[in-house]
């Protein structure tokens, strides 16, 4: 069994490695079927393998040997208008493209009170595409982030109804952009193409105490994981190189505080709210360093909150039944908009079916995804021409989700 569950774990690595999406700020929070139907309600109630990603602590609930395995298939949308300067200003849209993010959660327990897990997720990813030749293509064209976390756990019973979990998370990142360097009024651009990869670590920590029987607390922190990129830059003219050099970047993804209340007002009926905190102002500024740069884009991102809510029913022996509403605040700030994430705060609604015998469960979601229109000003600045702005109107964002996990316990 050992061999087979290392196996898993590594073919869902590789296919992690393709995984880009569209995201409020470029955080991922599909985890899996039944946690994308329950809005990532799942923080202090009932517990399945995937709950370790909101709260390890929940690791502590699960019995005996349990794997899951699945994965998320988000299909986003999003137009953006563009006004002067550019003489060919008008409404474009970015492409759509199915992105597919798996998962994976083994977890055991040793004895009544230790418990050891690991889950290989995605917590952060990109993928905003446009026409190469688009009046916006001087701030960017294409861009992607992937993300892989390797997240092993330990967690410990302090008492009947308290427990505690810790691990690192070693997270892989990979980064690239393509752009035009140059300005629309002088009409002379160079394709520009960076690109790069790190390994990073940061640290994941959760609580969970069962108040009474109707009545559990969850609690989890993730802590920033600092990406020293490194990789190359290089710009052509005409099919002409110009310039292929290394280069290299830092970027500290955000640290995050997650709360959830579980509420049983029936035997057959769960409800949990829940609220995180994203520490998203540690990332001020994209900056890449080579010969002849740097190339720095200002974000300062401000922090931001994401409120959930979600129910549970048990229709049946084998059968519950879920929805979900999720607020997530988006973290840009309006001084400096990029079209690298034409989104805005989100709004989640969810629902979803799960089956369960003695050994195997079947969980399956839909998500409806949908994004409030922003106006404000792009600044397109690099190192070889003078800044200038933008207005443009991101609207018309959504995304549909199906989200599927199948689940086996030993």
């Amino acid at each position: 069994m050992t061999r087979r569950v290392i196996q898993l774990i590594a073919i869902c690595s590789m296919v992690l490695a393709a995984v880009s999406v569209q995201a409020a700020g470029f955080g991922i929070y599909e985890f899996s079927a039944r946690a994308n139907a329950l809005g990532n309600s799942v923080m202090a109630g009932k517990a399945d393998p995937s709950s370790i990603a909101l709260n390890p602590a929940q690791l502590t609930q699960l019995d005996g040997t349990q794997i899951a395995i699945g994965a998320s298939g988000i299909y986003p949308q999003a137009t953006v208008d563009i006004e002067s300067p550019a003489s060919d200003a008008g409404s474009y849209d970015g492409k759509s493209t199915l992105w597919t993010m798996p998962h994976l959660y083994v977890t055991h327990a040793v004895n009544d009170q230790i418990y050891v897990g690991m889950g290989v997720f995605s917590r952060f990813g990109l993928g905003t595409e446009f026409d190469k030749n688009w009046p916006g293509a001087s701030d960017v064209y294409k861009v992607g982030i992937k993300t892989v976390s390797i997240n092993p756990l330990i967690g410990y019973k302090v008492t009947d109804n308290f427990a505690i979990a810790i691990g690192p998370e070693i997270m892989w990142f990979d980064f690239e952009l393509k752009k035009k360097t140059g300005h629309p009024l002088n009409h002379v651009y160079l394709d520009t193409e960076m690109g790069g990869d790190s390994w990073g670590a940061g640290l994941a920590l959760g609580m969970r105490y069962q108040w009474t029987d109707w009545l559990s607390l969850g609690a989890s922190y993730r802590s920033e994981v600092t990406q020293n990129v490194e990789g190359k830059i290089k710009m052509t003219y005409g099919g002409v190189t110009k310039k292929d050099t290394d280069a290299s970047g830092k970027i500290t993804l955000p640290q995050q505080i997650g709360f959830g209340i579980n509420l049983k007002p029936m035997d057959k009926l769960s409800v949990e709210v829940g609220a995180t905190w994203i520490g998203w102002s540690s990332y001020e500024e994209l900056k890449v360093d080579f010969a002849g740069g740097p190339y720095t884009k200002s974000s300062q991102y401000k922090d931001t909150w994401r409120y959930n809510i979600g129910a549970e029913y048990n229709l049946t022996e084998n059968w519950d039944l879920r929805a979900s509403y999720v607020y997530d605040e988006s973290p840009l700030n309006s001084s400096h908009l990029s079209y690298m994430v034409p989104a805005n705060d989100r709004q989640i609604v969810g629902v979803g079916l799960g089956w369960h015998n003695e050994h195997w469960t079947v969980d399956a979601s839909y998500n409806y995804l949908f994004i409030s229109d922003r106006s404000g000003h792009v600044t397109v600045k690099d190192s070889s021409a003078d800044p200038y702005i933008q207005d443009a109107k991101f609207k018309d964002g959504d995304a549909h989700i199906v989200g599927l996990t199948v689940g086996y316990k030993f």
